[in-house]
């Protein structure tokens, strides 16, 4: 499957929040097919200002791997006609664009208005040409968010999770966003390159969910990343019923239906 608008550069300079920065297309082979975004071009001048300022370094503006394989297991896996996903941190939203492919409803949640200006972008770039821009904001939401402040109201079928626990300090509101937000039956899927500061974070969210780990072997721009890849579910039968081969959609826990208010 492939993108059905053109994700190029000059279409991603045609919005004035991401024409602010140099910019590169990248293409990720993806469940059978291909999946494009646009990225900033270098982030040392971004960084070097965010130093003098006291601030973080804008690691959303990086295509980080752990993102790459959750959305390479979103395309391989398919099926998500129906499903409200919630790609939290999203950053550049790759792993919530791959959900917009294959039908979910997505929510991309930011601390910074820049990422999810990029975010919005890949989301619409995977819907279909001629989607009316009401059926198009049924299935995006961009939402700035501070999760120290709150968590998102829910049900979400799927959270998203790339690279996110890198902080301890992050764990805890974390916890409280699966705990507020995660549908009963839902999936949460993190994924990260083995940190230490994850481990904490893995050992916490074992102790209210059932949790499987794979390893996988992710190729981004000839170098390859070993991404811990980790599934929790609120019971391990649900665990199991997402994580099966499916052989009919019987084998996918009902979708979450969306509560009045929360759209």
């Amino acid at each position: 499957m492939v993108s059905k608008l053109p994700m190029t550069v000059p279409e991603a300079r045609k919005d004035s929040r991401l024409a602010r920065y140099p910019l590169r297309r990248v293409r990720l082979p993806m469940g059978g097919g291909t999946l494009s975004v646009v990225v900033p071009k270098g982030t040392s001048a971004m960084e070097q200002d965010l130093g003098q300022r006291g601030g973080e370094p804008p690691y959303w503006a990086q295509l980080w791997p752990a993102a790459v394989a959750i959305a390479r297991w979103v395309c391989r896996r398919g099926g998500a006609e129906g499903l409200r996903v919630l790609d939290l941190g999203c950053g550049l939203g790759l792993p919530g664009a791959a959900a917009v492919r294959c039908g979910a409803s997505v929510t991309f949640a930011d601390f910074q208005p820049d990422a999810l200006a990029f975010a919005g972008f890949h989301g619409r770039q995977q819907l279909e040409c001629g989607i009316s821009p009401g059926e198009a904001g049924s299935r995006i939401c961009c939402v700035e968010h501070d999760w120290n402040s709150c968590s998102l109201p829910g049900p979400f079928d799927w959270i998203l999770m790339a690279d996110v626990s890198y902080r301890p300090r992050h764990h805890v509101p974390i916890l409280r966003q699966l705990r507020e937000g995660l549908s009963e039956r839902g999936l949460a899927i993190h994924a990260d390159p083995g940190r230490r500061e994850s481990d904490g974070f893995l050992v916490q969210l074992r102790r209210d969910y059932a949790v499987r780990e794979i390893v996988a072997n992710t190729h981004l721009e000839e170098e390859r990343h070993a991404i811990r890849l980790s599934f929790a579910a609120r019971t391990s039968e649900i665990l199991d019923q997402w994580l099966a081969v499916r052989s009919s959609r019987a084998a996918t826990p009902q979708a979450s239906t969306p509560k009045a208010g929360n759209q």
